[in-house]
């Protein structure tokens, strides 16, 4: 699939679906309080990632990164860039772009956002995330900040309308300390499974639509 820059904008400004499309890739353990819709807790803390698009040779990329090795629960997963809102930031936009600078080094003033996805509440993290999704004009130079990001992957966005791209397998949660299934998008050597997982389902069922 070749997807313009007007594309993504336009089917961005289509209602979301919300938890019908994070159902889709929701792991196991996540797929009962969906359903019952469970109440996010006041004590939820905001943060913010974004999930950045270029063309290169007119293939649309996706920029996700690996977290690095720590002591925490998502260490060594694949996501976004993004973090926790801080006081400083005028909103979670401003946290979304503050956070791209600081872990992979792309200037907010080289982003254009795009449009929006749902917020995802990840309780592990206790985390509301919002979800921006944001577009480079070229492709970009990186200065990847080592403490918090070990890699960056640069995906084909058409891998994810490949046939058998979903799979599933069990997943360590260090939340639960056991074992999920879970279902995952396999692509690029990258295994995403999780909330990165649902929210790009979102996306690839805003574009389907």
């Amino acid at each position: 699939m070749n997807l313009t820059l007007d594309t993504l904008k336009q089917k961005l400004s289509n209602p979301l679906p919300g938890n019908v499309a994070h159902l889709k890739m929701a792991p196991e353990h996540r797929v009962q309080e969906i359903l019952n819709k469970q109440d996010i807790p006041k004590t939820a803390k905001k943060s913010a990632v974004l999930m950045l698009f270029f063309h290169e040779s007119d293939t649309l990329k996706m920029i996700v990164i690996r977290r690095s090795h720590y002591v925490g629960i998502h260490s060594g997963q694949i996501a976004f860039p993004g973090g926790r809102y801080e006081d400083e930031d005028k909103t979670v936009k401003t946290t979304a772009l503050r956070e791209i600078e600081e872990e992979i080094g792309i200037s907010e003033n080289k982003i254009e956002i795009i449009g929006r996805l749902s917020d995802i509440y990840v309780p592990p993290s206790n985390f509301l995330i919002s979800i921006f999704v944001g577009y480079l004009a070229d492709k970009p130079e990186y200065t990847i900040e080592e403490r918090e990001v070990d890699e960056i992957i640069e995906i084909p966005f058409s891998d994810f309308f490949r046939p058998n791209v979903i799979k599933q397998k069990d997943f360590y949660v260090g939340s639960l300390k056991a074992a999920t299934k879970a279902p995952y998008f396999d692509v690029s050597n990258a295994e995403i499974w999780g909330a990165s997982a649902m929210v790009i389902s979102e996306l690839l069922e805003l574009i389907k639509n």
